[in-house]
């Protein structure tokens, strides 16, 4: 019997998931685990050996770690790199990399061992469709392209990182193209997710809908 549920939050770039599922996580006293970060961190570390030499070789040495307990931290040989993979090269990298299934096999062993006894948000691409499945909750948030390219161009600026948003909004995009066209755990609608298009929504009442389902959920069991 799992200490408590496992609540999946999907869906594509800048629909506001990373935030909800950090709020949600914190209201109902969960842990929040960000898939998106884990593909980063490989995508890094790639980056870092130079994108040579064999990948399964790669992965089976790589000392990658996360910590999910007071917000996201990834650690790479036990160097802080949590603000160095948020590049959008990294994350075009990641995307290319979620392609392969040795880095999905990889990285989706460590997020089922991490969930697995509940108690969980997960937020990711493919956390309710392949990663768990039969969690308890499963979510799904959007929003119109144009929209979610804003979010994320505030998000750069507010960092010193001088994008234009049509450049954001054209990356966004093919990123939203491979990751729904891949063979390897395409982004779908999980089945039985909740969906809910965030355009004109506070995060806050995001969060607060996500709360009142999930109760629900919690009551019935």
């Amino acid at each position: 019997m799992r200490k408590g549920l496992i609540v999946t939050i999907d869906g594509p770039s800048g629909a506001g998931k990373s935030t909800t599922a950090r709020m949600l996580a914190a209201k109902i006293g969960y842990r929040y685990i960000d898939t998106g970060a884990m593909y980063r961190g490989v995508a890094y570390a790639w980056v870092r050996q130079g994108r040579r030499g064999d990948l399964s070789q790669f992965l089976a040495h790589l000392s990658l770690t996360f910590s999910f307990d007071s917000g996201t931290a990834v650690f790479l040989d036990g160097e802080d790199i949590s603000e160095k993979i948020r590049d959008p090269e990294i994350s075009m990298l990641a995307s290319a990399l979620s392609k392969d299934s040795r880095v999905r096999s990889y990285l989706i062993e460590i997020q089922r061992e991490m969930g697995k006894d509940g108690q969980v948000v997960l937020e990711g691409r493919d956390t309710g469709s392949v990663v768990f499945p039969q969690a308890d909750v499963k979510f799904y948030l959007d929003a119109p392209l144009d929209e979610r390219a804003r979010r994320r161009h505030l998000e750069l600026t507010s960092g010193k990182a001088e994008e234009v948003l049509t450049k954001v909004q054209e990356e966004m995009e093919k990123r939203d193209r491979e990751d729904s066209q891949r063979s390897i755990s395409p982004l779908v609608i999980p089945d039985h997710a909740v969906r809910i298009d965030t355009a004109g929504i506070s995060p806050q009442d995001v969060v607060r809908r996500l709360c009142e389902y999930v109760e629900q959920v919690k009551m019935r069991r």
